[in-house]
């Protein structure tokens, strides 16, 4: 069975017309002590400066023999998930467990290709009609047939009112089953996104029959799931370990397992991750902290590896309607006086690149890549590190001296150097910030919990993509009633959005979407601080890693193993 066969793509007719994380901040580092032996030398952009060797990017280890192993322990980046309904298919350890247990529409590759999967084929008909080819002799962990009845349900699913990655203003309409193999999708128009999103771990093919037998408790430690990826779902013990089988009859050889079992530790805390690599208690680790980046140098039990990665260390501003970030100088001033460049070499150990602007630069259509690189120079100069620049903007404010709220992930060692650092660089142009480390599942409520929000300024978090498409992140974060829009409203910017969907071509597109962008950043409503690489560590004893940050998308544990 081949499974890299290109797939048959069909731009719609006439959419071609149609017009969603230097030398100041390493005086501050050092006298906070917070990395004291980073300091030294001239700072960021300053005489004297030099940047950190910048680690060489592998997107994929090479291949693993062709032999089982009986078991490994991995940890779950970031914490242990909250459910594994491909619903919920918005944090790290959800992506990457719901990926290896199920198939979605179409694959990601290491590289961030899209490939034929479930479906081995897509054609848009007209406007508003995709037809996808379902792929035969697919089953499900029971021995059952996938169908296209099951791809419709699992769409429609996605497609509804309560999937938080369904997208804002979304142009699907419904998908049904046009054939046993055959799945129609309708939209009210044209959406040049819909397809790239089809390899995201929230179009994960499940059951129809099964989920709708399992009802609430689907996706949860009781319920697990129904799906047809290269593991089985085992067991779940809450706060302790997810635990995966080996699906001995799963359809595609390029993903066969050669792990028997995997036993997924939710280690959100840096230490306690650290140690756990450095003994060997597990196996390997994707989303290693920066900060624990030299002690992971010096031990001998694996490596470290840095890949490509759709990350962004994101500030947001929470409440932009009352407190002292209701004034958008005072935004523009925040923004103005963190050192992006000196967090990058400092706090990251150069394994990220400066942003200055929401998007980062994974974030760019391929084919228009130099259009948004020559917006994104601009915004480096306007939002570019400026004490003087941030202490004018300042002057005149009402706010200065009062006390912001930046929320944070409690036990991550870097967002707290982060904060800590944009504490001691406010405190400059006149504000204090109050630093509130939450713990995992009251930081993540935090985010899709208005009420969680009371009383908060600001928010800081590593977030990623799923594709590389400016709209995905600018939709989610500019669009009135998205899910991480909080607070931003400009008729200009929803008018721009909406017209840059039904734009197939991406170099027709980018000035709708630049438009959407510069009304956004304008606002001072949310800014990506730097675009980490993805770090992550294994055991010498493995290899065939996906070390790019399609691993949360692709089954990356079932090609995890031994290198002979």
């Amino acid at each position: 069975m081949d499974t890299n066969t290109p797939a048959a793509v069909a731009v719609p007719p006439g959419a071609r017309r149609r017009g969603r994380r230097t030398a100041a901040l390493l005086g501050v580092v050092c006298a906070s002590a917070l990395l004291a032996t980073a300091c030294g030398g001239g700072g960021a952009g300053g005489k004297g400066s030099s940047d950190p060797a910048k680690p060489k990017l592998v997107s994929q280890l090479p291949a693993a023999a062709a032999k089982d192993v009986d078991h490994l322990t991995i940890g779950l980046p970031k914490g242990e998930p909250a459910s594994v309904d491909p619903l919920q298919a918005i944090d790290y350890s959800t992506d990457l467990v719901i990926s290896n247990l199920c198939d979605p529409i179409l694959r990601l590759t290491p590289d961030f290709d899209l490939k034929p999967n479930v479906a081995t084929s897509w054609k848009w008909t007209d406007e508003k009609t995709l037809v996808l080819t379902i792929r035969k002799g697919i089953k499900f962990w029971d021995g059952k047939d996938l169908t296209a009845e099951d791809v419709a349900y699992s769409m429609e699913r996605s497609l509804g009112p309560g999937a938080i990655t369904g997208g804002p203003l979304q142009l699907a309409k419904s998908a049904s089953a046009s054939g046993p193999y055959e799945v129609t999708v309708k939209f009210k128009s044209y959406d040049e996104q819909f397809v790239k999103q089809l390899a995201a771990p929230s179009y994960a093919v499940i059951e129809k029959a099964w989920a709708e037998k399992a009802g609430k408790n689907l996706g949860t430690a009781k319920g697990g799931l129904m799906c047809s990826g290269p593991f089985k779902f085992g067991s779940w013990t809450s706060g302790s370990a997810i635990e995966l089988e080996r699906n001995d009859a799963y359809w595609n050889p390029a993903y066969k397992a050669h792990a028997q079992r995997v036993t997924l530790k939710p280690l959100s805390d840096s230490s306690a991750l650290t140690q756990a690599l450095v003994s060997g208690e597990v196996d390997g680790a994707w989303e290693v902290p920066p900060a624990v980046i030299s002690s992971l140098k010096s031990a001998k039990s694996g490596s470290l590896h840095y890949g490509p990665a759709f990350q962004y260390l994101e500030l947001s501003v929470a409440d932009s309607t009352s407190g002292p970030l209701a004034d958008t100088n005072v935004r523009q001033a925040l923004f103005k006086a963190i050192d992006r460049k000196g967090l990058a070499d400092v706090v990251f150990k150069g394994a990220a690149t400066p942003n200055y602007m929401s998007l980062p630069p994974s974030s760019r259509d391929k084919g228009a890549e130099d259009l948004y690189a020559a917006a994104a120079r601009e915004y480096e100069k306007a939002n570019a590190y400026d004490i003087d620049a941030a202490k004018k903007l300042m002057a005149s404010s009402k706010a200065k001296g009062r006390t912001l709220k930046l929320v944070t992930m409690a036990g991550d060692e870097t967002q707290s150097q982060v904060a800590q650092l944009i504490q001691q660089e406010a405190k400059v142009i006149g504000l204090s910030v109050a630093i509130d480390a939450r713990q995992p599942l009251q930081y993540g409520d935090t985010f899709v919990n208005p009420s969680a929000r009371k009383g908060v300024d600001l928010t800081l978090a590593v977030g990623f993509n799923q594709t590389t498409d400016p709209l995905e992140l600018l939709g989610f974060l500019a669009v009135p009633g998205s899910a991480y829009n909080f607070g931003f409203d400009d008729p200009v910017a929803t008018k721009a959005y909406n017209t840059a969907r039904g734009i197939e071509d991406p170099r027709e597109r980018a000035p709708y979407v630049l438009t959407l962008q510069k009304r956004f950043q304008s606002s001072y409503h949310d800014t990506s601080l730097v675009a980490p690489y993805e770090i992550s560590y294994f055991s010498d004893k493995l290899t065939g890693a996906t070390t790019s940050m399609a691993y949360m998308f692709t089954p990356s544990l079932a090609l995890l193993g031994s290198p002979s």
